[in-house]
C-alpha cells in the first residue's frame, strides 16, 4: 500500500509523528516494509505548546508508542504561539514555519536522511481548496507534492478512509488532536464545513481534485524550467529580457524572487510592480521585501539582493596594475593595442585620481562635445547598476577617461604626442 518509489534501500528516514491516526498508520506501514529496503526508521515529535497539557499528553503517547516500538526518538518543544505572535502569522502557519525547520535542522545534524509525512488524499483536497480561495496560482493548484527536497509522502495516494481503516484493521492506538474540531483555523473549517457540502453534491471530488493536481504539478514543473531558463545570472544578479512573453516574464520574475531568498512573503502586488517596469524608463526602480530591488536596465529587468552603495574608492593616476571594486584597471606605456585605451599622457593633469563617479562630473567625448557624465554614460547605454562601479580618471569634476569605455577627447593622441599610454579594465 505505501509508495515504494519514494523509499531507497539503505535510507534513514524519520517520521513526523504527532500521535495522531494518520502519522500512527504511517509509522506502522514503514516498518512493515524496513527489513525490504534495509531501512532505518526514527521519529521526530514536535510538541507547538499550543494546548499545554493535551500537548504534554501527546508528547507522552509517542514516547510511550516507539519505545513499544524500539523506534528512536527525538522531541522538539517550541512556543509556536508565541512565535506566531511575535512574526505576524497565523498560528497555522507559524506552526507550520516551526516544525519544517526543526525538520531541516535534524536533517542537517545527520539524525535521519529524510523526513516522511502523513499527508493524503483529502489533505490535498484541501489545500487546493485553501489555494484556490487565497489567490495561487498553478503552483497552488499542484496541492501537496509526493516529494519535496528531503520531505517524503508515502501515502499521499490513501484516502482518509484508507487510513482509517488500516488503524481499525491493525487495532492501532492514536491520539485525538482537539484543535483538529476548532472550525476557526482555516483548514478545520475547510474540513468540516466546506468539504461535507462539496462531497455530497461531488462525491468524486477528492479523487477529481488529485488528478487535478497531478497534472498541474507537471505542467508547472514544466513551466518553472522554461521560466527558470531565460534568468541570466552575472555578478550575482539576475537579468529578465523585457521582450519576454508576460505569462514567463512574471514566472520568472517569481522564481528570481525565491533565488534571492524572498521565498514566502511576496505577493501577486509584488509581481505586478516588476511587469510594470517594463513600460518605465530605463533606470527605474522597484524596492521589494527583504531588501530585494528591481531595476530598468533598457531591454532588462534586474535582480539584486541589495542596493550597492557608492565607493568612495580614490587612486592617485599612475602607471601600473590596480585592485578597483570587482575590477583590475591596468595602465602602460605603448600603442594601439584592444581592448586598451590609447591616450597622451601628457595630458592627464597632475593630481588626477582613479575614482567612481561624482554628481556635477562632466565629459568631453571622443571628437568633441562636453555634457554631464551621467548624461553621456545613459547615451552610451551603460546600465545603472554598473555605472557606479566604473573607474574613472579626473581632477575635479572634469573627467579624462571612462576606463573600458572611452577617453575624453582632451587627452586624444595625436601628432605632437610624446607619452603614449593605454588603459584596460578587467572583471
Amino acid at each position: 500500500m505505501i509508495d515504494k518509489s519514494l523509499l531507497k534501500h539503505g535510507e534513514t528516514i524519520a517520521v513526523a509523528l504527532s500521535g495522531g491516526k494518520d502519522s500512527v498508520c504511517l509509522l506502522h506501514l514503514l516498518l512493515s516494509v524496513k527489513d525490504d529496503f534495509s531501512l532505518t526508521v526514527k521519529a521526530v515529535h514536535v510538541n507547538h505548546s499550543i494546548r499545554g497539557a493535551e500537548s504534554d499528553g501527546d508528547e507522552l503517547f509517542v514516547k510511550t508508542l516507539c519505545e513499544s516500538l524500539n523506534v528512536p526518538l527525538v522531541v522538539k518543544k517550541v512556543d509556536a504561539p508565541k512565535f506566531s505572535s511575535e512574526n505576524g502569522l497565523s498560528l497555522e502557519q507559524g506552526a507550520r514555519l516551526l516544525r519544517y525547520k526543526i525538520f531541516n535542522e535534524i536533517i542537517a545534524d545527520g539524525y535521519c536522511q529524510k523526513i516522511a509525512t502523513a499527508h493524503h488524499k483529502n489533505d490535498n483536497f484541501e489545500t487546493v481548496l485553501f489555494n484556490v480561495f487565497r489567490g495561487a496560482g498553478l503552483g497552488g493548484l499542484a496541492g501537496i507534492k509526493n516529494e519535496s527536497s528531503n520531505i517524503i509522502r508515502p501515502i499521499s495516494h490513501f484516502l482518509r478512509k484508507d487510513v482509517e481503516d488500516y488503524i481499525e484493521k491493525h487495532n492501532l492506538s492514536f491520539v485525538q488532536d482537539s484543535s483538529n474540531f476548532d472550525t476557526a483555523y482555516t483548514r478545520n473549517f475547510i474540513r468540516h464545513s466546506l468539504v461535507p457540502m462539496i462531497e455530497k453534491r461531488f462525491p468524486e471530488a477528492v479523487e477529481s481534485a488529485y488528478r487535478l493536481s497531478k497534472i498541474a504539478s507537471e505542467e508547472d514543473e514544466f513551466l518553472n524550467k522554461l521560466s527558470l531558463s531565460k534568468l541570466q545570472e552575472k555578478n550575482g544578479k539576475l537579468y529578465l529580457s523585457t521582450t519576454l512573453d508576460k505569462v514567463l516574464f512574471n514566472r520568472a520574475t517569481i522564481l528570481a524572487l525565491k533565488r534571492l531568498g524572498l521565498t514566502c512573503d511576496y505577493e501577486y502586488i509584488h509581481v505586478l510592480q516588476v511587469e510594470n517596469l517594463k513600460n518605465l524608463q530605463s533606470g527605474a526602480v522597484v524596492t521589494l521585501p527583504k531588501g530585494i530591488i528591481a531595476i530598468k536596465e533598457y531591454d532588462f529587468i534586474v535582480f539584486s539582493s541589495k542596493v550597492e552603495e557608492k565607493s568612495d574608492i580614490e587612486i592617485p593616476f599612475s602607471i601600473g596594475k590596480f585592485e578597483f571594486l570587482d575590477k583590475k584597471v591596468t595602465i602602460t606605456s605603448g600603442e594601439q593595442d584592444k581592448p586598451y585605451l590609447l591616450f597622451d599622457g601628457d595630458r592627464i593633469p597632475s593630481g588626477s585620481v582613479i575614482r567612481t563617479r561624482r554628481d556635477g562630473d562632466t565629459f568631453t567625448k571622443f571628437g568633441g562635445g562636453t555634457k554631464k557624465l551621467k548624461e553621456y554614460l545613459i547615451d552610451k547605454k551603460i546600465p545603472l547598476s554598473e555605472r557606479d562601479k566604473l573607474p574613472i580618471v579626473a581632477k575635479g569634476n572634469t573627467v579624462y577617461m571612462i576606463i573600458g569605455v572611452e577617453i575624453s577627447d582632451v587627452v586624444r593622441v595625436t601628432e605632437t604626442t610624446k607619452t603614449k599610454l593605454k588603459a584596460k579594465i578587467e572583471q
